[in-house]
C-alpha cells in the first residue's frame, strides 16, 4: 500500500523532479518507508512514490519501477491478492522476475496485456503506467473505488495523486473552489466522482481507466460496473445452497486479504458486518486474529463490550480503547490535514483513532465496508420504503397539502409531541421534523426526489441560500428495479460507499501508516450479491438476512442480534459541551464575514439558533460549517 502521483507538463520551465518531490512529500504518512521518483525530461514528464511496505520488504519492490526494456513505468498503490497465480501464469509465458512483489506482477501484466490486465486482478489498486514509446499516459482504480485516484488537467499540466492535497500543493494554491461541488458537500456531507471541490480536478471513477495522450486529451474506459450483474438472471437455489455458495467466496476473499508479509488486524465494532468477517477468518485462517475495537464514556453510543463478547467467543487477541472529547479534538485539529478535501462524515474520528490503535500493534487491517450497501443494512432502506408504499397510493397534491399542515403546526410543537412516543427521544427532534416537512412538501410519488431529502444535511432550498445557487449535480435513483430499497441500494454503492465511507477508511488508515483492507468488496461478492434474490437480503422485516444465517454457523444468535449501531459518534453532546470552543473559533461573525465562499448570514443565523435553542437545529449542519470554515483555513 502506498501513495502516488506524477506530473506531465508542456511547460519547459518547470522543474519537474523539483516540483514531483514537493507533491510526494505531502503524501509521506501514507508511504513512511521508502520513496522514489522517476523523471523523462524530454517527455515532460516525471511519476512519483511513497511506499508503505506489506509485500516484498525489500529494495526489489521499489517504486517507480520499469520494465527491463525501459517502455513502461509504474507507480503503483494497492494490493492485488491473487498476484501469486498471476505470476507463475507469467512465468509460464517466459516473463522473468526479479523480487517478489505484486508491483511487478502487476507492471508485467501490463506490459503484455494493456489496460485489460486489470480484469483479472482480485484486488484493490490504484496506478500510473507511463509508456514511453506511444508517449501516452494511464490511470487505472480499482472496481469498487477502495483506493483513491485524482487528476487536473489544464493550461498545459496534467497531474495526478492519491490524494488532492498534493495537487494543491503542485499548483501553488492557485485552485479555485468549484460552486456546484460546495453546494453538493453540505447536500451530502461528501462530494461525489468525478468532481472534486476544486474546477479542472477529478476523481478517477470506480472501475475505470483513463488513456491521456501528448495534448493531455483524455480517453476514459469503464472496464467494470456492479450494474453489469444486474443484466444477469437471479441465482436460483434453496436459501441453504445460496447461503452455502456465498460463504464459500467469503471464505477464499477473506483469508486472500491476509496475503501480508507483516502482522495483520481486523478491526471489529461488534456489528454482523465485521463480527463475519472475523468469524470466517477465526475458523480458516489458521493463524492467530488480533481484533481492534474503540468505545464511548457515553453508554448509548458504546457497542465495545457487545465487541468484546464476540472477540472472547472467538479467541482473538482483542484490544479496545475509549475515546474522549479530548481525542476527538485533536482530531479535529488535524481534519484539513486528513481530509483534504471537505469532508463530513463525523465517524472519520473514531475511525482515525481506532485506526492509530491498530497501527501499534500491526501494519495492515481488515474491515467491513460495503456490507450494509450490498446486504440492504440501513435502517433508512426499510423507513422511505415504508413512507413510499404508505404515500405512493395517494394523490401528490393531497401529500403535499399534509406536509404543508404540519409545517403550520410548526416544527418545535410536533418536535414536542413526538418526544412523548417511546423511542423517539432524539437530539434535534424539530431538525428531522423539518426534513420530513420539506421532504412531504416536495413529494411527486418518486423516490428520485424523497431519496436525496432523507440522506441531506443541508436540504436544497437551503444549500441555495448558503452557497448562493445550487442545483442537485447527481443522477437520479434509479427506479426501474423491482423495488424502492434495492434502488436506494444502488445509488449508495454508486456514490455514498466509495466517496464517503472508502475515503473515510482511506484517509484515516493511511494518515496513521496502516493498509486497510475492504474484504466484503472483492468483486465476487459483490457481483453475487447483485444477482442474489432480494429477499435474501431483506426478510420479514430483518436485514442482512443472508449475512445473518452465515454468521449464525460461526456464533450464537445472542451475541449479534441486536440493533445496528456501528462507530457512532457522540457528536451531540460533545458540540454543545466539549468542543463549543471550536464552534467559537470558526463560526464566530468575523470569521465567517472574512470568506467568501458562503452567505455569511444563513450561517451564523444557523449557528446562533443551534446555541440558543438547544437541540432544534441538527448538529449535522453544524458539522460540515466548522469542518467546511477549517478546510478553508488550511486550503485559502
Amino acid at each position: 500500500m502506498c501513495r502516488i502521483n506524477g506530473i506531465w507538463s508542456v511547460r519547459k520551465d518547470m522543474d519537474l523532479e523539483q516540483r514531483c518531490v514537493s507533491m510526494r512529500d505531502t503524501l509521506s504518512r501514507g508511504g513512511p518507508d521508502d520513496f522514489g521518483i522517476f523523471v523523462d525530461p524530454v517527455a515532460g514528464i516525471a511519476l512519483g512514490h511513497r511506499r508503505l511496505s506489506i509485500i516484498d520488504l525489500s529494495k526489489k519492490g521499489h517504486q517507480p519501477m520499469t520494465t527491463p526494456d525501459g517502455r513502461y513505468t509504474i507507480s503503483y498503490n494497492g494490493e492485488v491478492y491473487n498476484y501469486g497465480d498471476l505470476r507463475q501464469e507469467l512465468t509460464a509465458k517466459g516473463i522473468p522476475f526479479k523480487g517478489s512483489s505484486d508491483t511487478e506482477v502487476v507492471l508485467n501484466s501490463f506490459a503484455l496485456k494493456g489496460p485489460g490486465c486489470v480484469d483479472s486482478f482480485i484486488g484493490m489498486f490504484a496506478f500510473a503506467i507511463w509508456d514511453s514509446l506511444e508517449r501516452c499516459l494511464y490511470l487505472l482504480r480499482d472496481r469498487m473505488g477502495v483506493k483513491p485516484l485524482y487528476y487536473y488537467n489544464h493550461s498545459g499540466i496534467f497531474a495526478f495523486a492519491s490524494e488532492l492535497k498534493a495537487i494543491y500543493k503542485l499548483l501553488d494554491k492557485r485552485l479555485e473552489i468549484d460552486r456546484t461541488a460546495l453546494g453538493e458537500f453540505f447536500h451530502y456531507g461528501y462530494i461525489s466522482a468525478p468532481r472534486t471541490i476544486f474546477k479542472h480536478t477529478y476523481k478517477l471513477e470506480p472501475g475505470c481507466w483513463i488513456r491521456v495522450r501528448q495534448d493531455h486529451s483524455v480517453d476514459k474506459q469503464v472496464y467494470w460496473s456492479y450494474r453489469d450483474a444486474l443484466n444477469h438472471p437471479v441465482v436460483r437455489g434453496t436459501d441453504k445452497e445460496l447461503e452455502n455458495k456465498l460463504e464459500e467466496i467469503m471464505v477464499d476473499a477473506f483469508t486472500k486479504r491476509l496475503i501480508s508479509d507483516v502482522p495483520v488486524g481486523v478491526f471489529l465494532s461488534g456489528g454482523v458486518d465485521s463480527s463475519l468477517v472475523t468469524a470466517i477468518l477465526a475458523k480458516h485462517a489458521h493463524k492467530n486474529i488480533k481484533t481492534f475495537t474503540i468505545g464511548f464514556n457515553e453508554k448509548e453510543y458504546d457497542e465495545s463490550s457487545w465487541a468484546r463478547r464476540i472477540a472472547e467467543y472467538l479467541g482473538t487477541e482483542h484490544t479496545e480503547e475509549i475515546v474522549t472529547p479530548e481525542q476527538a479534538k485533536e482530531i479535529l485539529n488535524i481534519w484539513p490535514e486528513i481530509y483534504d478535501e471537505p469532508f463530513g462524515d463525523i465517524s472519520g474520528i473514531p475511525t482515525t483513532i481506532v485506526s492509530a490503535v491498530t497501527r501499534k500493534n500491526v501494519k495492515v487491517s481488515l474491515s467491513a465496508d460495503g456490507g450494509d450497501e450490498l446486504f440492504c443494512g440501513y435502517h433508512r432502506y426499510r423507513v422511505i420504503n415504508t413512507l413510499v408504499k404508505l404515500l405512493g397510493h395517494l394523490p401528490s397534491n393531497m401529500v403535499i397539502t399534509g406536509g404543508r399542515f404540519l409545517g403550520s403546526l410548526g416544527e418545535k410543537r410536533i418536535s414536542s409531541i413526538s418526544q412523548l412516543i417511546p423511542g423517539l427521544r432524539l437530539p434535534a427532534m424539530q431538525d428531522r421534523v423539518r426534513k420530513f416537512n420539506n421532504m412531504v412538501m416536495n413529494w411527486d410519488n418518486r423516490l428520485s426526489r424523497v431519496y436525496p431529502y432523507a440522506v441531506a444535511y443541508w436540504l436544497p432550498e437551503e444549500v441555495t441560500r448558503l452557497t448562493g445557487s445550487y442545483v442537485d449535480p447527481r443522477e437520479q435513483v434509479n427506479e426501474s428495479g423491482n423495488n424502492s430499497m434495492s434502488s436506494m441500494m444502488m445509488w449508495d454503492i454508486e456514490h455514498y460507499l466509495p466517496d464517503d465511507i472508502l475515503t473515510k477508511v482511506d484517509r484515516a488508515t493511511m494518515f496513521t501508516g496502516l493498509e486497510g483492507r475492504d474484504p466484503f468488496l472483492d468483486h465476487r461478492i459483490v457481483e453475487l450479491a447483485m444477482k442474489l434474490p432480494f429477499d435474501l437480503k431483506y426478510k420479514g422485516g430483518e436485514s442482512k438476512y443472508i449475512l445473518k444465517r452465515i454468521l449464525a454457523r460461526y456464533i450464537p444468535n445472542e451475541l449479534f442480534s441486536r440493533p445496528k449501531q456501528g462507530f457512532a459518534v457522540p457528536i451531540y453532546s460533545w458540540l454543545h459541551r466539549d468542543l463549543m470552543n471550536m464552534v467559537d473559533r470558526y463560526l464566530n461573525p468575523d470569521t465567517l464575514r472574512q470568506q467568501n465562499a458562503i452567505d455569511m448570514h444563513t450561517a451564523f443565523q444557523t449557528v446562533l439558533k443551534f446555541k440558543t435553542d438547544n437541540g432544534s437545529v441538527a448538529v449535522d449542519r453544524i458539522w460540515l460549517l466548522l469542518v467546511f470554515m477549517m478546510w478553508k483555513e488550511s486550503y485559502p
